[in-house]
């Protein structure tokens, strides 16, 4: 089953992945969609585990240095700035 930010869970129920699992949602990528998403399922009452590969939450609202200077991850890549 899928969990959805719309159904309240009840304090002993697991949804998505069933009584023995640890978590009822797991989340890939922690941007803003990432996030919202998590947030909406914690306040109905679900445990979320939501997993980065970076080292700081927040996909393309995200930033990196280099040289001494701070780049955005959004428009870096929209205009050519990171590094592929």
């Amino acid at each position: 089953s899928v969990l959805s930010v719309d159904k309240e869970l009840e304090s002993d129920e697991s949804v998505g992945l069933g009584r023995s699992r640890e978590y009822d949602a797991i989340v890939i990528g922690s941007g803003i969609g990432g996030l919202v998403a998590a947030t909406q399922w914690a306040v109905k009452g679900a445990k979320v585990l939501v997993l980065e590969k970076y080292l700081i939450p927040g996909g393309s609202s995200g930033y990196y240095e280099r040289d001494g200077f701070t780049f955005d991850v959004g428009s870096s890549v929209m205009f050519g700035f990171s590094d592929k």
